[in-house]
């Protein structure tokens, strides 16, 4: 079955802005806030299934689907994902991308439901600026990891999946890392204060201008088969650097679509040779 381009609005940064833009994560039922420098603007996101020709990966777009199908678990305990899914998790990068040893080291379940702390996040981003993504690394998994790998090639990678069934409701957006511009990137301020978890995190993230020359794509009806590998970070500065990311409104989506609920787990590889 093929499936046509969606025209969509996506969050980006307004071309005339000059302010630092600020995501706040209030930790209670509402959706996240943001500052008056983010606007919606019209784009196009194609249907990655249908584009022929194109065979996406990590080190050219900056992400890439791949089958997925873990053992079943409590995604609202995180006692339980850390035993059991991380483990899975961290197999499945070794076996995608030849990486010798992964840490998966956070994740995030977000619902589209009333009593959820995390909805899907409507803003373009990637999680870690140049500057973030190796600081980053160093406070999750400490000096001893970073001293045991120093020189060797080190990428973060987000794995993301639905765990409810089919997404027919705001789904994600890759862009192409191949036509991403840098000089539109924006360094956006994002806060965390989580009442129901106790996590509180102060960071920086990478969002976007937009630029006619960026290409967008996504996969629909992803299932809990499936998952995407989403990279954030790359010392290999000749690969994709990360991938630009973020939900959008299915044209056909409405109240009655089912919420979607999904997993983000994030990891950092390294390639020991």
């Amino acid at each position: 079955m093929k499936y046509k381009a969606e025209k969509t609005k996506l969050h980006y940064i307004r071309n005339e802005s000059t302010t630092t833009p600020v995501i706040n994560y209030s930790g209670h039922d509402e959706l996240q806030e943001y500052s008056d420098g983010y606007r919606f603007q019209e784009t196009d996101i194609i249907n990655a299934r249908s584009a022929t020709g194109t065979a996406f990966n990590l080190d050219k777009q900056g992400f890439e689907l791949v089958s997925f199908t873990p053992n079943d678990v409590d995604f609202l305990d995180p006692k339980a994902v850390k035993s059991s899914y991380y483990t899975e998790v961290e197999a499945l990068i070794k076996e995608q991308i030849g990486a010798t040893h992964v840490f998966a080291f956070d994740h995030t379940v977000r619902r589209g439901l009333k009593d959820s702390n995390r909805h899907p996040a409507y803003h373009i981003h990637n999680d870690y600026t140049h500057e973030t993504g190796s600081s980053r690394a160093v406070s999750v998994l400490g000096e001893e990891i970073i001293n045991r790998f120093a020189g060797k090639r080190m990428v973060q990678i987000n794995v993301w999946r639905s765990i409810a069934g089919v997404v027919n409701k705001d789904p994600l957006a890759f862009m192409d890392h191949q036509s991403l511009d840098e000089k539109d990137l924006v360094k956006a301020k994002i806060a965390f204060n989580d009442i129901k978890t106790g996590e509180k995190h102060h960071g920086e993230i990478f969002a976007v201008k937009q630029n006619p020359a960026q290409k967008w794509y996504f996969y629909p009806q992803m299932d809990s088969s499936e998952a995407v590998l989403i990279k954030g970070f790359d010392s290999d500065k000749s690969k994709a650097h990360f991938a630009m990311h973020t939900a959008f409104p299915l044209a056909d989506q409405n109240e009655n679509s089912v919420p979607r609920q999904s997993i983000e787990t994030r990891t950092y590889a390294f390639f020991d040779v």
